[in-house]
């Protein structure tokens, strides 16, 4: 058989293939390698470029076996007609995903996907000349069948075999997942012509300096006038696994206050690139801090956390510059769900994971170390991600988050939407889970005072959390720093800038059935869940500032008119946006608030009473008086 490949695959075409089909191969395994590698730089999704080689791959094998199969006097090439389509589908599909990705200008997913049709026209051409070989010998009365005589038997099957179900298996594969890659490469240049990156990306440097990668930072109300003044601008931190977009709304609604606003995407969300993996979570704070300098924003900071965002705001804190804060938000905020929960099912183990938790930390200067807490739940969901990594350039995740009823603005939900479309935002999740969902609560360990440390002790709670630093905001004189004349809530407790933490009351909602809960063994459980999250906030409130205050987000505003839930923050970001500057510009005793609304007073207890503050909205977007009283030393689950 050799003899009659010599004018086929040994040809020049044939080489070309040959060599495409091993680079392709190569490039695969590699990139299987690359996407796994740590301490590296990460600029883009190196699994798109994977699924790329793969289709190559195929391509290349599909070429050499038409090629070769292709004969001047035997005739073993079937389905010629099959394989002349199936080039051309798949040179239109690389098109396409050259067009796509040219589009978002990501050049190497380009180049792959041009390199497909290499493969893909020697595929339609020798096809073609099989077909028209096999016209002439109709016309002749040659059989379209015509083995040679020196073949064996067992060869003849082999070979017809071969060509009955490689094209047909192969055909499904290629197809497949080039039809998969050119509508997610057509859905992101359509998501990139309609919604243009609205901030700025701001370059940073990681890993000591030695790396450079970008950070998307966004502003509303923030302009030359702003910078020159002294005037506060509130910096958004969103949710683990959640865009810039997510608190768009926010932003504007202080905008619209007349206070400025920005949000940080972190590393692999929104626009900003995956950065340095694995991520250590001081440095990302630290390039937090180098994105706002260099936006700039030189003015005081009031950060504005919301879930594991008001984690980020207190690492932001002890590890980047907390002397530019002079106030600080925690919205739904908890140093770490999972933990909390399992100390609140009083699960035995517990307490003992604790222990090692604490005991395995790492110094300020040492890479933060993956200590697992729960191993078996942490891989799993670890695995998840990586595994919605891989699969993110096949577009078989573009159906996942796309319900957002109530978002606001309902203008952007739209640009929302497509921020959880593309490559990187499953990298970006399952970069910053970092193999344990506990990473960044372990960074703060190291800046635990052994005072605040007694005190958690003594309040017999699992989790622990430094104090503000006394430092915040001592390089700006503002009005929002002043003391107040209350005795501190923590004698321990040496920083005085305010704090306001506001949590949904439906967290604290022990009633099961307001929750929809029937089953008594889940009752039972988020009863626990519920008299655990509202203890967890009346610890914050005691230990992070003496100018602390607690509100719950409770009833119906004209934004949603729904009751408040877990989703209050995208849900009626006008609403909150008013009762943040309201209760902000309070907290200072003494001083006139910024806004144009009134504001009333809501000032901590003494140390053996905790604040909690109502907040009851009114059918407006207006808040109701807010009202402080302290509790008993038995709260109910129920604000």
């Amino acid at each position: 058989m050799w003899y009659f490949r010599k004018h086929t695959v040994v040809s020049v075409p044939g080489l070309i293939v040959l060599a495409l089909t091993l680079s392709f191969g190569i490039a695969f395994f590699a990139y299987i390698g690359v996407a796994n590698k740590r301490s590296r730089l990460v600029k883009r999704n190196e699994f798109l470029y994977m699924w790329e080689a793969f289709i190559g791959t195929t391509l290349g094998l599909q070429a050499l076996f038409v090629v070769s199969a292709y004969r001047a006097s035997n005739r073993y090439l079937y389905w010629t007609l099959g394989w002349i389509l199936y080039g051309i589908v798949m040179c239109a599909l690389a098109l396409c995903v050259v067009g796509g990705y040219g589009a978002t200008k990501d050049a190497g997913a380009a180049i792959w996907a041009v390199l497909w049709a290499v493969p893909a026209v020697a595929i339609s051409v020798y096809a073609a000349k099989a077909r028209r070989g096999y016209a002439v010998d109709r016309v002749m009365g040659i059989p379209e069948f015509r083995p040679r005589l020196s073949d064996s038997r067992g060869s003849v099957l082999c070979m017809v075999a071969l060509d009955t179900a490689f094209p047909w298996t192969t055909w499904l594969i290629g197809v497949f997942f080039a039809l998969l890659v050119a509508i997610q490469a057509l859905a992101l240049a359509n998501d990139h012509r309609l919604y243009k990156q609205p901030g700025r990306l701001v370059p940073v440097q990681t890993n000591g300096g030695e790396d450079w990668y970008d950070m998307h930072v966004w502003c509303a109300g923030y302009d030359a006038d702003t910078q020159k003044s002294n005037r506060p601008v509130f910096v958004l931190l969103p949710d683990f696994g959640m865009p810039s977009t997510s608190m768009q709304g926010l932003m504007q609604g202080f905008a619209n206050a007349g206070h400025p606003a920005c949000i940080v995407d972190r590393p692999g969300y929104g626009w900003s690139e995956p950065g340095y993996w694995m991520q250590d979570p001081r440095d990302v704070v630290q390039s937090i801090n180098q994105a706002l300098d260099k936006y700039p924003v030189a003015n005081p900071l009031i950060l504005v956390g919301w879930g594991e965002g008001g984690v980020w705001s207190q690492l932001y804190m002890q590890a980047a510059d907390a002397t530019r804060v002079i106030g600080m938000v925690l919205l739904d905020t908890y140093p770490n769900l999972e933990i909390l929960q399992t100390f609140a099912l009083n699960r035995t183990t517990t307490l003992q994971n604790l222990r090692q938790f604490r005991s395995l930390g790492a110094s300020r200067t040492d890479p933060v170390p993956v200590v697992n807490f729960d191993r078996p739940l942490e891989r799993s969901v670890s695995r998840m991600f990586s595994d919605w990594r891989a699969v993110s350039p096949l577009a078989l995740h573009r159906a996942r988050n796309a319900e957002w009823p109530g978002f606001q603005p309902q203008t952007s939900l739209g640009m929302h939407k497509s921020r959880f479309r593309d490559n990187l935002h499953y990298q970006a999740k399952y970069f910053e889970y970092g193999g344990s969902g506990a990473r960044l609560y372990q960074s703060l360990l190291d800046y635990v005072s052994p005072s605040i440390d007694s005190v958690l002790v003594y309040h017999h709670w699992p989790l622990r959390w430094p104090a503000l630093p006394a430092t915040a905001g001592s390089a700006f004189t503002s009005s929002l720093t002043r003391r107040q004349a209350s005795a501190p809530v923590v004698t321990a407790v040496t920083s005085n800038i305010p704090v306001i933490l506001i949590a949904s009351s439906a967290q604290f909602n022990s009633d099961c059935s307001a929750h929809k809960i029937s089953d008594s063994e889940e009752c039972t459980k988020w009863q626990a869940f519920a008299w655990f999250y509202y203890r967890q906030q009346i610890e914050y409130q005691q230990t992070l500032s003496q100018n602390a205050a607690l509100l719950a987000c409770v009833g119906e505003v004209e934004e949603d008119k729904t009751e408040c839930d877990v989703d209050f923050v995208w849900r009626r970001p006008e609403w909150l946006a008013k009762v943040v500057v309201k209760q902000l510009f309070s907290q200072t005793s003494g001083t006139e608030s910024s806004s144009s609304e009134s504001s009333s007073s809501a000032k901590p207890t003494s140390s053996s009473e905790s604040a909690a503050v109502s907040v009851e909205p009114t059918s407006g977007s207006e808040s109701a008086a807010t009202s402080a009283e302290p509790t008993s030393a038995e709260p109910t689950a129920s604000v």
